[in-house]
């Protein structure tokens, strides 16, 4: 058995204003975290990191391909992404991650569609690569848009990963639900997400097996998101899950 992590993070967009704090620090740490627990299920780990104006759709998408070429149905796949991610406004409500060089978040969806990479194709991409047990964790940041059109969204984005979910048969952890914005907090020095799941990858989720299983981390950021969003926020920010298939270990506690 091997495994298999890729990695994005994006804090430099090619568009200034898209900026973000704490996406790539969100993502090294993790890479770190998921190594450490990973590296005692297996000794054959393989790190994929694409960062800043490194992560546009073609690298993004090369690195899956290499990873599809050289998966086994025994291994682990983990994909971990902290940027912007935005539902398109064309009526398709399709999910996009954005990559660096996509420079309107809203408004074009034609260069979204050129330059993102939907959710249709994580499906393509999760069936494509034969490693029957898949995490894909979506710290996804929306920081533009009005009021009124946050919960629509929030929802649209909601529905195309558990459909994405229940088509491959794989695991998938989002940092928003309904509510639009994934935060990210000076005090923390990452974003809520993130900092709750690498809590939960230290072992504070080992319900006393010394494993680190899927559905242990799922139950932990469920419930230690909005505890920290409410605490640095006032408002609770709540992530969403939804898993199919098998549950199954990304860590074992040293």
């Amino acid at each position: 058995m091997q495994a298999h992590i890729m990695v994005v993070g994006i804090d430099a967009y090619k568009n200034p204003k898209y900026n973000l704090n704490y996406a790539v620090a969100d993502a090294s740490s993790f890479m770190q975290s998921i190594q450490n627990g990973v590296k005692n299920i297996t000794s054959k780990v393989h790190v994929y990191e694409v960062k800043n104006d490194q992560a546009v759709r073609d690298n993004i998408i090369s690195k899956f391909t290499q990873i599809a070429s050289t998966a086994n149905p025994q291994d682990i796949f983990i994909f971990y992404y902290a940027g912007h991610g935005v539902v398109a406004q064309d009526g398709s409500k399709e999910f996009y991650l954005v990559p660096h060089d996509v420079t309107q978040l809203y408004g074009d969806d034609g260069a979204l569609k050129q330059k993102g990479v939907s959710a249709k194709e994580l499906k393509q991409i999760s069936s494509g690569i034969p490693a029957q047990k898949q995490l894909f964790i979506l710290d996804a940041c929306q920081s533009a848009g009005a009021l009124n059109t946050v919960a629509l969204r929030g929802a649209a984005e909601e529905k195309a990963i558990a459909q994405l979910a229940r088509s491959t048969g794989t695991h998938w952890l989002t940092a928003s639900g309904s509510e639009q914005f994934a935060t990210e907090f000076d005090e923390l020095g990452h974003g809520v997400f993130t900092y709750a799941l690498l809590e939960a990858l230290s072992g504070k989720a080992d319900s006393g097996d010394n494993r680190i299983t899927v559905n242990e981390i799922k139950a932990y950021i469920e419930s230690r998101v909005p505890e920290i969003s409410e605490k640095y926020k006032g408002s609770p920010q709540y992530p969403s899950s939804f898993g199919f298939g098998q549950d199954f270990p990304v860590g074992i506690k040293n």
